[in-house]
């Protein structure tokens, strides 16, 4: 149930956050394509980092451009002080971030792309983050690695999976 209610508060804080999702180029053959058609939502999972976050994705059928986004819940490390709210004496938990699709490509009953550069909050530095997954009916699930732009640094892995919302 908690679940439940995180996922939901941060698909309105996506819906908050962006008004109007930035277009996803998606690439594949029409068939390919059409398996991605519908309203799908869903969570990410970090391995190693304790991240999580919610998934928002729409395609109509006929077009080759969706529209959706991520929205990333950073975790608070446990030994991290945390700010206070003056007013109530509580944590604040840490700010979700929107995080912009930049393209799909979809082959053979799988599906991959990238997310646009963001700044991670772990190394406040720019990242770049690639996810791959498999459809299977109206199930996407797989994998993703997240990695520094501009230096070395570890890379960090997680799962995600969407469904698609049926009428």
């Amino acid at each position: 149930m908690i679940r439940r209610l995180a996922a939901a508060a941060a698909i309105l804080i996506a819906a908050g956050c962006s008004s109007a999702p930035a277009p996803v180029p998606i690439v594949g053959a029409p068939a390919d394509v059409r398996l991605l058609a519908g309203e799908w939502g869903g969570e990410y999972h970090g391995d190693m980092n304790g991240r999580s976050g919610s998934i928002v994705f729409r395609l109509t059928a006929a077009a080759d451009t969706a529209f959706g986004d991520v929205v990333m819940i950073p975790a608070r490390r446990v030994n991290e002080p945390s700010p206070a709210t003056p007013s109530m004496g509580l944590p604040m938990p840490p700010a979700p971030q929107v995080l912009v699709i930049a393209f799909v490509r979809t082959a053979r009953g799988g599906v991959s792309g990238e997310l646009r550069p963001y700044r991670d909050p772990d190394c406040d530095c720019p990242v770049r983050t690639r996810f791959v997954g498999s459809i299977h009916g109206d199930t996407i699930q797989g994998w993703y690695v997240t990695e520094r732009t501009e230096s070395n640094g570890p890379r960090q892995t997680g799962s995600w999976k969407v469904t698609r919302n049926r009428p």
